[in-house]
């Protein structure tokens, strides 16, 4: 029995219908699957996002760690010189005074003597040189500097002088100025200076 024109419609009606639903599920799907990709990047860039900003607050918060130590050890550094400088100024202002105190005693005749003759052995007899002594030394030591000297050389080869800033000890110039001989007690705090500072920056590596 043919089909009606009734059948027709509703059956053209039907495959048009399932055609519209399968054509909507199959976009609704594609735009589903799309939304996933794009949250799946989004949720992914956003991770690289999150490691770079935390890998860049671990690199900073390292620098500035760097940097407050270098500033720490910069700082302690600065305090060891000053407390060395401190240490060396009192242990040289006490040699000082020791040396003033020295240089009134007998045992500093003595030395005075052996450190003339220690320089005039570094001359020969004929050579005419120059002595440097300080003030007190020839106020103080004068008959004991020209006996020694005396004893060792001719009056005619020598000349004496006084320096003001000398505290005690001999300097001796060759007439030619080529050679100098200094045993003077400046001299010699001047090298325990150096040698106090050596001594201390030893000990505070040390400690």
């Amino acid at each position: 029995m043919p089909n009606t024109i009734e059948d027709k419609i509703s059956l053209f009606t039907k495959m048009v219908t399932e055609k519209i639903e399968f054509d909507f599920q199959q976009k609704q799907k594609k735009l589903v699957e799309g939304y996933e990709d794009r949250k799946t990047t989004m949720i992914k860039d956003n991770e690289e996002r999150k490691r770079t900003v935390v890998d860049r607050a671990k690199k900073d918060a390292e620098t500035k760690k760097q940097q407050m130590l270098l500033k720490t050890q910069s700082a302690m550094h600065l305090v060891v010189l000053k407390k060395r400088q401190e240490f060396a100024d009192k242990i040289m202002d006490e040699v000082k005074k020791r040396a003033g105190i020295f240089v009134g005693t007998a045992e500093y005749v003595e030395f005075l003597k052996e450190a003339i003759k220690q320089v005039l052995s570094k001359f020969s007899a004929d050579q005419f040189i120059n002595f440097s002594f300080s003030r007190d030394d020839l106020k103080n030591n004068q008959k004991v500097i020209l006996s020694t000297i005396k004893s060792f050389r001719d009056e005619a080869t020598y000349k004496i002088e006084t320096v003001d800033s000398l505290i005690g000890g001999v300097f001796v110039k060759s007439g030619d100025g080529r050679l100098e001989i200094d045993f003077t007690i400046n001299t010699i705090l001047g090298e325990s200076n150096q040698l106090v500072g050596e001594i201390l920056y030893s000990w505070l590596n040390k400690e």
